[in-house]
């Protein structure tokens, strides 16, 4: 989504916060609360101090902008990040409430806590979506001209409470819950392979979590250099927690960081996710699908729920480097790949590729959250902007 209103922000502030002649070569981090106070008095002094334990640490950015998918936009962006202890990983909870213009409301709430020396970690991911989207029908072959226009409500309410069996390894077990109602096709005179495998007016989802997590990022707002994240769950689906149907889903996603060059603070990392269902029918819209991972990433530079399969293959590569020394300003570069199941045969068939870049500005050097802009194109002419608070991965 293209969000105007922080670019121009953004944009004003470094041209006021420049204008005073700030020194980019100096190592002390600095971050956009930092050039503000500049802007506000040229006698400031950069906060060197570190984030102390127990201190919520808080990025807000409200914003406005306009995409084709949800038109003009009204949202804001929470961070509240924090440690519980020394030696523990930085817990993270994440606000986003948002209203188009085409009368989409989507308050989304996730977060990822973590206890003393990472012992414990509890993981929550609830939203509600009143809704409309585009959806262009099963597999990689779809035609951006044929598609449908969906309406639906959803909620979801997905825990997950995991224990360390070994450093930085943790097994848990948790609860899936996602229920779609009042789904209604307001372009019914359109057809795709939609038709064909069913599109119900209201489907539930309903299962139980089996997860096994390795974790050395420490921060997930910023993963270091030389950090792994890999997260596997199997979720099983049942009748008897009043799931429309019987079906099994795996989610395995995999992350790796790595200084490039060597002991640079320059990172190149590389994303894998691997979404499948099988033993059963999944409900329509809980089918794996473009941007609709756990933090709406994976595709970029597809419009959201672009492709759409019973199994879905994911690849990312990104390449991130500071532009200032002060880390204030840097920049990515990405290519990314995924690949769904056709309806008939099942099989991977067409990849669907993207790239692009982006601009990094350090909004919180405590927590090191970048408010990140990234622009790509890919297969099929498709472009866009798109936005986060945190790294995309």
């Amino acid at each position: 989504m293209f969000n105007s209103f922080r670019i121009v922000f953004f944009v004003c502030l470094m041209k006021q916060a420049f204008s005073q002649k700030i020194d980019t070569n100096k190592t002390v981090l600095m971050d956009v609360v930092d050039i503000w106070h500049i802007v506000k008095n040229k006698n400031y002094k950069a906060d060197t101090s570190k984030a102390a334990v127990g201190v919520p640490l808080l990025t807000i950015l409200p914003g406005f902008g306009y995409s084709q998918l949800t038109g003009f936009t009204i949202l804001v962006d929470g961070n509240i990040s924090f440690y519980t202890h020394t030696k523990t990983n930085i817990s993270v909870i994440k606000i986003t409430p948002e209203y188009t213009q085409n009368k989409q409301f989507t308050p989304i709430l996730t977060s990822s806590i973590w206890s003393k020396n990472n012992r414990y970690n509890f993981v929550s991911d609830w939203r509600f979506y009143h809704y409309s989207l585009k959806d262009f029908g099963l597999g990689g072959f779809t035609s951006e001209n044929i598609f449908n226009n969906y309406t639906y409500n959803s909620l979801r309410f997905h825990q997950l409470l995991s224990r360390s069996i070994t450093s930085d390894l943790l097994l848990g077990i948790g609860y899936n819950f996602d229920k779609h109602f009042k789904v209604e096709n307001i372009d019914s005179h359109l057809l795709t392979n939609a038709d064909d495998y069913g599109v119900s007016r209201s489907t539930v989802s309903s299962g139980i979590v089996l997860n096994a997590l390795y974790d050395s990022r420490r921060n997930e707002n910023s993963p270091i250099a030389s950090g792994w994240y890999g997260n596997f769950s199997f979720v099983k689906n049942m009748k008897v927690l009043k799931s429309s149907t019987n079906y099994n889903t795996i989610y395995a996603d995999f992350r790796h960081y790595i200084s490039f060059p060597r002991n640079s603070k320059n990172i190149l990392a590389f994303w894998n996710l691997n979404w499948l269902t099988f033993g059963g029918k999944s409900p329509y819209f809980d089918l794996p699908s473009t941007l609709w991972d756990t933090y709406d990433n994976a595709g970029r530079t597809f419009i959201q729920g672009r492709f759409r399969g019973r199994n879905m293959l994911y690849f990312e590569m990104e390449y991130r480097f500071n532009i200032l020394k002060n880390e204030l300003l840097g920049g990515a570069l990405f290519v990314n790949t995924q690949s769904f199941t056709e309806p008939v045969t099942y099989k991977f068939s067409k990849l669907l590729t993207g790239y692009g870049g982006s601009l990094r500005i350090k909004v919180n050097k405590k927590s090191n959250v970048y408010f990140v802009v990234s622009y790509g194109a890919g297969s099929g002419g498709t472009k866009g902007f798109f936005f986060n608070l945190g790294e995309v991965f």
